[in-house]
């Protein structure tokens, strides 16, 4: 019983560590969208870049917004926004750009 409780211990202390910081507080589930940058206008494109961490012991990704701007194809942005979701043991952050 008490391996079982150390067990069940370190694995709450680990996902824990996989929940991204939110200004809206850790929760076991959550998903929010955060503006970073605010234009006139949303873009006609859309590009996406994401980091995930798996445990809050691995983290791999780049969420740069030159990245995200690669992949929509994008050369002016218009926008710029956060994209967070957390589970229990998986966080993903993505930066999502909108332009032309």
């Amino acid at each position: 019983m008490k391996k079982l409780f150390l067990l069940l211990a370190a694995s709450a202390v680990l996902a824990a560590c996989a929940m991204p910081n939110l200004e809206t507080g850790a929760s076991m589930f959550s998903q929010t969208q955060q503006p970073m940058l605010v234009g006139s206008e949303r873009g006609t494109k859309i590009g996406r870049a994401c980091a995930k961490n798996y445990f809050g012991i691995y983290t791999e990704g780049d969420m740069s917004v030159a990245t995200a701007k690669r992949n929509g194809n994008i050369t002016k942005v218009a926008t710029v926004d956060k994209d967070v979701k957390g589970y229990l043991i998986f966080a993903e952050v993505c930066t999502v750009v909108t332009g032309y």
